[in-house]
């Protein structure tokens, strides 16, 4: 009889531990699973327009599986009574595609959307640039207030950065803050990087340089460097990179030129043209190069490790599309086509997968009505 319930006692605890270990191994499959569509989930949002009111609603672009999924959220709601329809574009005015919404005063979030959001005024406030995890606040010239989180906890230093000085191609000296303006502002661990786009009047051109300034928040220390800017790439006052334009993943800094847009790599202190995107649009968007009028390849934001870029094809009697191709370290993750009566998601062989019926609202025909996350920003109208 003991050896009976001996016998018994063993089987029962390797069936226990066995299914302790089922539960534990299924678990963690399951939580990696959890994690993988949700990176595979590129946030963005349409506005949508009513009668009285504007409203920014919120679907996942799943780039491995090339479908999209509504939330049925709405992030955030304007009245049209309280602001002028131009000035929809502001909102949000950052966006880390989570928790992070940076909003105009006069929007209304949802009670749907749950995170971290700051509203702010516009164009009254004093002048705020927004980066990833970190912002600065103009207050003087030269004198900032540094934002950034540490141990949960918002955290505000006075900072002073120092004029730079440098020679043009006259041989005459110029000044960063003169012939400049901050493009783009990111953390990482302890330091702070400010990036500068300055343009110099030339013989007979405007030419331009790059600078950034790196702050050591341990060592409460500025350094300043130059990047590197090869001649084909054509940086233009008529197209300056500015937080509206520009985004930031990892140590890089993304911005716009009259051709392509171009990497500001932080560790080597060079600008690199992503070349890649012009044999995109030939093969995938040719029709944008018969556009109605030019248009330039626009930077829309950014998620995680993915760079949305944007190619719009302005047609005489119809509503412009705009194409946008997800990009990872310059490849093409996917293609999004964004017509007047819904979204079109394309493949690798230049194939339409998947469509979704979600039409343009008239006063959109010639706007855009798809935003995607970007904590680049600034709440200032004019530069």
């Amino acid at each position: 009889m003991k050896e009976k319930e001996q016998k018994f006692k063993q089987v029962l605890s390797l069936f226990i531990i066995f299914v302790l270990t089922f539960i534990m191994t299924c678990g963690c499959s399951t939580e990696e699973k959890k994690e993988k569509v949700k990176l595979n989930g590129s946030p963005f949002a349409i506005l949508e327009e009513e009668e009285e009111e504007v409203k920014a609603k919120l679907y996942y672009w799943d780039l491995e599986h090339k479908k999209i999924k509504d939330e049925s959220k709405i992030m955030h709601t304007i009245l049209k009574k309280e602001v002028p329809k131009e000035i929809y574009k502001k909102s949000p005015i950052s966006w880390d595609g989570k928790g992070h919404l940076v909003i105009p005063s006069y929007a209304q979030v949802s009670q749907e959307y749950q995170g971290n959001v700051e509203k702010v005024e516009i164009p009254l406030q004093e002048r705020i640039i927004w980066g990833k995890d970190v912002k600065l606040v103009s207050k003087e010239k030269d004198k900032y207030i540094l934002v950034f989180t540490e141990n949960s906890k918002d955290k505000e230093i006075e900072l002073v950065i120092p004029p730079h000085f440098f020679k043009g191609n006259d041989g005459k000296e110029y000044s960063v803050g003169e012939t400049g303006t901050v493009a783009g502002i990111i953390k990482k661990g302890d330091e702070v990087f400010i990036l500068y786009s300055c343009f110099i009047p030339g013989a007979g051109e405007i030419y331009a340089k790059l600078f950034i300034a790196k702050y050591d928040l341990k060592a409460e220390k500025i350094e300043w460097g130059e990047v590197e800017i090869p001649e084909n790439a054509e940086l233009s006052p008529a197209l300056p990179p500015l937080p509206d334009n520009t985004t930031s993943i990892e140590k890089s800094f993304f911005i716009p030129t009259l051709t392509v847009p171009a990497e500001v790599d932080i560790d080597s202190m060079k600008l690199k043209p992503i070349n890649n995107i012009i044999e995109y649009q030939k093969k995938y968007a040719s029709e944008t190069l018969k556009s109605a009028m030019p248009v330039n390849i626009e930077i829309l934001g950014s998620y995680e490790d993915i760079l949305f870029v944007g190619i719009q094809m302005v047609k005489p009697t119809e509503p412009p599309e705009l194409y946008v191709f997800a990009l990872k370290d310059g490849q093409m993750m996917g293609l999004l086509r964004r017509t007047e009566k819904g979204i079109e998601l394309v493949d690798q062989e230049n194939k339409v997968v998947e469509t979704y019926d979600i039409p343009r609202s008239s006063s959109f025909g010639g706007e855009r009505d798809i935003i995607f996350p970007n904590t680049s920003g600034t709440n200032s109208m004019m530069e």
